[in-house]
């Protein structure tokens, strides 16, 4: 629901995302006085920026799998290195 009626929106209805096919971009009230073409190249380069980065995201499920792949391997390397320091200790004893 848009509120008042001094809001300036620009409409982008080639997103260039398969997801989304039209975007409302809220103009800030300081910016309202420049030139309307500017204002609409730069709404644009933003949506296509943000479509980019938006197909390009790696999934948080995959960040996690591999977050805690990453903390197994280090946890099995330290346990390496534990017990081949633990062997030494004990060789050099007997």
């Amino acid at each position: 629901m848009v509120k008042g009626v001094n809001k300036q929106i620009i409409e982008i209805n080639d997103t260039g995302n398969k997801y989304f096919e039209r975007v409302l971009l809220f103009v800030s009230p300081g910016k309202k006085d420049l030139p309307s073409e500017l204002l609409q190249t730069k709404a644009k380069d933003y949506v296509l920026d943000f479509s980019k980065n938006l197909c390009d995201a790696v999934p948080l499920r995959d960040r996690i799998r591999k977050k805690r792949a990453r903390n197994r391997a280090f946890m099995i390397a330290g346990a390496a290195v534990i017990l081949a320091i633990g062997a030494a200790v004990i060789i050099k004893i007997l």
